[in-house]
């Protein structure tokens, strides 16, 4: 394998690792206002004694799905995904996860709180025009339907993952030794030598009779066939023509408004400052009598900001005397938001203990989101009311048609209901189709037994989620051979080529005989009237050689002093290559600019430290008490 090629298979390999945890956080909180309600505690799998519960397995399994199903594109079929198969790949990864927590809990790795929203702030999700904003941060997790608290818990899980996988795949290394044994077999060059016997040239003048032509066709009929085909009627639902015809009063603009207004209303933030003493250093009791030092301080009139600089140990505010910002609910530990959100503006907690050691609150400011004027908003709230209305307006039909085609027996009567024109489909395949056939749902369902055999009307089928189409089979065209006149041009051809081929391996195969008894590439070339194409200095990423036959020099054997190596191969057309290996000549590493070689063996250390990652990940589960359920 080339440095190039590990470069492009292990950049950012230990980011990717990262990354693929961190999503896990959006999957296991994802589904909460579907399922989270059942109080089902269910074990899905236990992991020396953790639980994974069935509920977090559903997390897990829907956020991979949808992650398929976004990287197929618009118009993917759900029902063509494994269930099972995404099933078992999610408790894989759960479990992987369960094990990668517990070894950061016996290593004691901690995720300070400040770190955790570190990363919130730098999450380009979460940025508008560079900079963090808090109502993107909002809005994005109210779409998740996560809370902020349930996220900040569920990202420190994450980042204390990131620590133990950085600890253990980025500590790899690559000697100076290793470095110079791979660079000289990756900058290697070759010189070697080729002929091609081209098939097609040995097939011009190959005659094939009609018996011949008669005989390949019965024995391949199989591969003479038209290809089944169909053609479709159905009534389709877009959302979009429901918002032609739809009206917006200014009484239901008033209305949406003051909605709005009235929730910005109950969004009211809140700028904290806080003194932390932690436990890390100290004991307990020390900790408690440094704070009551402080608190003392600031009841005989000192400056909390001053106090917060010179005694804080929170890295990410001190320095600002404390400043962590405006908040909503769910930003902080339970014990720390009580006592924020029970203080009035500009008074100080008493002494709060948390998880993180003590503090000390200040409520230093009370702030209402904005609330913009009814003008401003009108042209928005219109578009939302109108969308809204023709969201209903769609449900309202995709549930009537569903209703009235389910009952019917052909498309007639529920197009009369829905004032909607039947549509002919163009002819489609199982694999491929235009217009609505282009969707892999409708060619699936079309071509089902409830629809072919059965002769029914289609369900309601969602090609997007404002959406729908009813199909039914207009006229299906089975497959069937062609006759023999309408093939016999592509059979005689298809023989020419294939005794082409034959001819060409049988004729290269008695050069390669005759190399090997000594005869020279130029003297058979010469014999059999072949031109030989000679290169020199050819290195494994050379772009002026077909890279079929760079590949098959590279993985020749080096040649003795006496005679080349002589190796062969058909291509992808049928031609017969033969090939002398005249030299090799090892890399350099001495010449390689430093830079590079820190590069080279940065890459190598990646890719060693992902397989070093892999095989104590294997360790750990071999030695884990798994059980799935």
């Amino acid at each position: 394998m080339s440095i190039q090629s590990i470069k492009d298979n292990s950049q950012g390999i230990i980011a990717k690792i990262i990354v693929g945890l961190i999503a896990l956080t959006f999957a296991l909180f994802g589904m909460e206002a579907i399922i989270g309600g059942s109080g089902s505690s269910q074990k899905a799998a236990e992991v020396n004694g953790d639980e994974i519960t069935e509920i977090e397995l559903l997390r897990a399994s829907d956020f991979f799905k949808r992650r398929i199903l976004a990287e197929m594109g618009e118009g993917a079929d759900p029902d063509l995904i494994d269930d099972q198969l995404v099933r078992s790949r999610a408790l894989d990864e759960l479990i992987q996860r369960q094990l990668l927590l517990q070894v950061a809990g016996q290593e004691g790795l901690y995720v300070a709180e400040p770190r955790v929203d570190q990363s919130i702030l730098q999450n380009k999700n979460f940025q508008r025009d560079g900079s963090f904003d808090r109502n993107t941060y909002e809005l994005t997790l109210r779409n998740l339907q996560i809370a902020p608290r349930e996220y900040k818990a569920q990202l420190t899980q994450d980042l204390l993952i990131q620590q133990a996988q950085i600890g253990l795949a980025a500590s790899a290394f690559m000697t100076t030794n290793e470095l110079e044994a791979l660079t000289k077999i990756d900058q290697q060059v070759r010189g070697f030598s080729y002929i091609t016997v081209t098939a097609k040239e040995l097939s011009e003048g190959v005659g094939i009779s009609d018996a011949e032509v008669l005989a390949y066709y019965e024995d391949n009929q199989a591969d003479f066939m038209t290809e089944e085909n169909m053609i479709i009627e159905y009534l389709e639902l877009k959302q979009a023509d429901f918002a032609k015809d739809i009206n917006v009063s200014d009484v239901e603009v008033k209305e949406l408004y003051q909605q709005e207004v009235n929730a910005l209303s109950q969004q009211q933030e809140r700028r904290a400052a806080h003194i932390l003493i932690g436990t890390d250093s100290r004991t307990t009791a020390d900790a408690e009598a440094l704070i009551q030092e402080v608190a003392d301080k600031l009841a005989q009139g000192e400056d909390f900001a001053q106090l917060a600089k010179t005694y804080s140990e929170d890295p990410g505010s001190a320095d600002s005397g404390g400043d962590l910002g405006f908040v909503e609910k769910g930003a902080f530990v339970a014990p720390f938001e009580d006592a924020l959100f029970s203080l009035n503006e500009g008074e100080v907690s008493d002494i709060v203990e948390t998880e993180f050691g003590f503090h000390l609150i200040r409520l230093e400011e009370l702030r209402s989101p904005e609330v913009p004027s009814l003008d401003v908003e009108r042209e928005r709230l219109i578009r939302d009311l109108k969308f809204r209305k023709a969201e209903e307006a769609f449900v309202a039909a995709a549930d009537e048609l569903q209703n009235d085609s389910f009952s019917a027996g052909d498309l007639v009567e529920p197009a009369q209901n829905q004032e909607l024109t039947i549509k002919v489909s163009q002819p489609f395949t199982r694999d491929n189709g235009n217009g609505v056939a282009s969707h892999s749902k409708v060619r699936r369902i079309a071509f089902s037994d409830e629809l072919l055999t059965e002769g029914n009307n289609s369900d309601l089928i969602e090609l997007s989620k404002d959406h729908v189409v009813v199909i039914r089979v207009k006229q299906h065209n089975p497959s069937k051979p062609r006759t023999l006149e309408e093939v016999a041009d592509t059979v005689r051809h298809q023989l020419k080529v294939l005794a082409g081929q034959q001819n060409a391996q049988k004729l290269g195969e008695q050069i390669v005989v005759e190399l090997r008894e000594g005869k020279t590439l130029q003297q058979v070339a010469d014999d059999y009237g072949y031109s030989v194409e000679s290169k020199q200095g050819v290195g494994r990423q050379s772009a002026d050689v077909d890279s079929r036959i760079v590949s098959q020099a590279f993985r020749m054997s080096k040649p003795d002093e006496k005679a080349p190596s002589i190796d062969s191969f058909i291509n992808e057309r049928g031609d017969f290559v033969v090939i002398a290996l005249n030299n090799v000549i090892e890399g350099n590493p001495s010449v390689l600019p430093e830079q590079q070689q820190l590069v080279i063996a940065r890459i190598l250390a990646q890719q060693s430290g992902l397989s070093d990652f892999s095989e104590f990940m294997d360790g750990l589960k071999a030695k884990a008490d798994i059980e799935k359920f």
